[in-house]
């Protein structure tokens, strides 16, 4: 087999990273058609049409649920906790700032009083140009014997995956991913390469005694082996990812 080189898919990035997208397509939605600066004169403003102060909480209530359910959900899905609290802390710094600096510069106050949507959309076009940049560190080089994993800045950190260590190799992408053309590639060694743990925590409480209360707590994790995709540990997001898939299945 020939030395073959690949790089992840832009698209591949996005679909993982989709929380910042969508954080970008719907600050501009919430731009066009719900301006906090002017509730009332807004299209979905003039279909609350309940007077300034309700419109003007009806929009900012719809954009904190826009903002914060999909953080719970990735919170849960990633298991990064932090998702549970940083987008109700950008709207309440987003707020603040509209609240401080709104009759400070009156001059700008279309831009001040949609703080917290701009905030948003700021972040989300930033992540996503960082997010691009980091994908084109990544460089993933299948030779007859190894699969040679890079990324980094000018190529930092290498990983390197022996063949005749592989005991099996995994095609793993969802059906969104499958639909755009892209797959990752997950080498499954002996040591536990491409694979992860997934816990679940379990307890019991017991309560015991009249006068005195006495209190316990058992618990533990129950763990299972999932695989998976991480751009550092498989050939994460290819196009084309079944002929790469038959190429090292052949090599087994």
């Amino acid at each position: 087999m020939e030395e073959i080189t690949l790089k992840p898919t832009r698209r591949a990035f996005f679909v993982r990273y989709t929380i910042y997208l969508y954080y970008v397509i719907i600050g501009v939605l919430m731009l066009v058609f719900g301006n906090l600066h002017n509730p009332e004169g807004s299209r979905l403003g003039m279909l609350l049409n309940f007077g300034w102060l309700t419109t003007y909480l009806g929009l900012f209530g719809l954009w904190l649920l826009l903002t914060i359910i999909p953080g719970i959900i990735l919170a849960f899905k990633r298991r990064t906790f932090l998702w549970f609290f940083w987008p109700a802390i950008l709207n309440l710094v987003g707020w603040i700032i509209s609240l401080l600096l709104g009759e400070k510069y009156p001059d700008h106050r279309l831009w001040i009083d949609n703080a917290p949507i701009l905030l948003f959309l700021i972040i989300g076009i930033v992540a996503l140009a960082i997010i691009d940049f980091y994908r084109m560190t990544f460089k993933y080089t299948i030779t007859e014997n190894s699969i040679e994993i890079k990324y980094g800045l000018f190529n930092a950190n290498k990983h390197m995956v022996l063949l005749n260590h592989v005991t099996n190799v995994l095609l793993k992408r969802s059906f969104l991913e499958r639909l755009i053309g892209v797959g990752h590639i997950i080498p499954v060694s002996s040591s536990g390469i491409g694979s992860g743990d997934k816990g679940v925590l379990g307890g019991v409480t017991a309560d015991v005694g009249s006068k005195v209360s006495v209190g316990g707590f058992m618990g533990g994790i129950s763990t299972e082996k999932e695989f998976v995709a991480n751009p550092k540990n498989c050939i994460y997001g290819v196009s084309k990812p079944e002929k790469i898939f038959e190429e090292l299945r052949s090599k087994l």
